[in-house]
């Protein structure tokens, strides 16, 4: 194993605990209750894991490599993990107690638009897909890149639909004026 190979396994394992910890955290139990809940979390485990070993499979097959220096992408590739990370992050810490792995709306739920959600409705999920886009990256090979990140988009793309959908039947017009305002994942473009 290569030092940047240790480094990235290093990274990458430092971030899965991160996620495992904030999913025991903030998981909401299975209630009876009449709260929405989509549970979608081990799906998007499970796509991750599996879009993460197709990736690393096709990275050694080296059948589209990047046209970028290898310390350069590698370089980008920390930046923009770290840049992810730290978003996805702030993103937590912003929203609070409202922040959960589960997608739920409760009565007392607030709509949270300061810090990151001042720009972006889901930072948490541009974070996240910072950080893969980075992990693919620094594989550098396109279709690994592709295969990492698209299977991601995909299935954050089904959560921020259901996610959006409730908030609406929940906040109603706050949340279209939120919407207005604001964009879903990349600030003033998506």
């Amino acid at each position: 194993m290569t030092p940047i190979q240790l480094f990235w396994l290093i990274l990458g394992v430092s971030w899965a605990v991160i996620e495992l910890l904030i999913a025991l955290k903030t998981r909401v139990p299975v209630s009876s209750s009449n709260q929405h809940q989509y549970r979608s979390e081990r799906l998007i485990w499970a796509v991750v894991a599996a879009a993460l070993l197709a990736a690393l499979w096709l990275k050694h097959l080296h059948l589209a490599a990047l046209p970028i220096a290898a310390f350069n992408r590698q370089l980008l590739a920390v930046v923009l993990f770290t840049l992810g990370l730290a978003l996805r992050c702030y993103a937590v810490l912003s929203l609070g107690r409202f922040f959960s792995t589960t997608v739920v709306t409760r009565d007392q739920h607030a709509l949270i638009d300061t810090g990151p959600y001042h720009w972006i409705r889901h930072p948490a999920y541009t974070g996240l897909l910072c950080g893969f886009f980075a992990a693919g990256l620094a594989m550098g090979d396109a279709l690994a890149l592709l295969m990492l990140v698209c299977p991601v988009i995909y299935v954050l793309g089904q959560r921020i639909r259901i996610e959006e959908q409730w908030l609406i039947e929940h906040f109603g017009e706050v949340y279209y004026d939120y919407c207005r305002r604001t964009k879903k994942l990349i600030p003033w473009l998506y």
